[in-house]
């Protein structure tokens, strides 16, 4: 088992892709902490896991929020190895001129200032117990019409990704995105199961030291 005993946070865990992935970590020995805006979803989850495994509802855009959640972790858990930071929002399809403006601010409050909200919190915990993994979950949509918000959040947070990575180099925290491909969530209808699309994210969470770092890596 590749986690066993390690502690992985994956937040947007209450379906999709986020549930799945927190179901593969378990399933790999993880003690998996649970993050989403609704509790009963998350609860659903983690019922299915066993284990140890926390849940704790957390709107990743809200710092408080966020500083109040990284301090429960860290006190109960004691660290955090694996952040997957795989929240995210789709807003309503719309071309730029008639895109609002609250929509366009949700995109961005969840698609990067939740990752980044959280990559500031945990950097330094990572740094000072002499490693961490980071995994952001992008996407395949960067310019698409009607779809403006989201595009914009999800390049920002490719450059956030590999920014944050130089910033690290000579250190054993590792920082990487991965671009899956359109699946069947409540996201989106359509496309590959979520459960196909779980190996690359495992792989970059588990890379050995001086792995690769910096990527945005394509999941096909």
């Amino acid at each position: 088992m590749r986690f066993k005993n390690k502690v992985v946070w994956v937040t947007g865990a209450g379906s999709g892709y986020g549930a799945a992935l927190a179901r593969a970590f378990a399933a790999e020995g993880a003690r998996v902490v649970l993050s989403g805006r609704r509790r009963e979803r998350l609860e659903q989850v983690a019922d299915g896991l066993g284990g140890l495994n926390r849940v704790l509802p957390l709107d990743v855009s809200v710092s408080v929020e966020v500083e109040e959640a990284v301090e429960e972790v860290l006190r109960e858990e004691g660290r955090v190895d694996v952040l997957i930071n795989n929240a995210g929002i789709f807003p309503s399809k719309a071309t730029v001129e008639a895109t609002a403006i609250a929509d366009f601010d949700r995109a961005m409050a969840t698609n990067v200032r939740g990752p980044f909200l959280l990559m500031r919190a945990l950097i330094p915990r990572m740094k000072a117990a002499g490693t961490g993994r980071i995994v952001n979950v992008s996407a395949p949509l960067k310019h698409f019409p009607t779809a403006s918000a989201y595009c914009a959040s999800k390049c920002a947070l490719d450059s956030l990704t590999k920014a944050a990575a130089l910033e690290l180099r000579g250190t054993d925290v590792l920082i990487n995105a991965v671009e899956p491909p359109m699946m069947d969530t409540e996201m989106h209808a359509g496309g590959k199961k979520p459960e196909e699309c779980i190996g690359p994210v495992l792989e970059l969470a588990a890379l050995a030291a001086g792995g690769l770092t910096g990527r945005v890596v394509k999941i096909e």
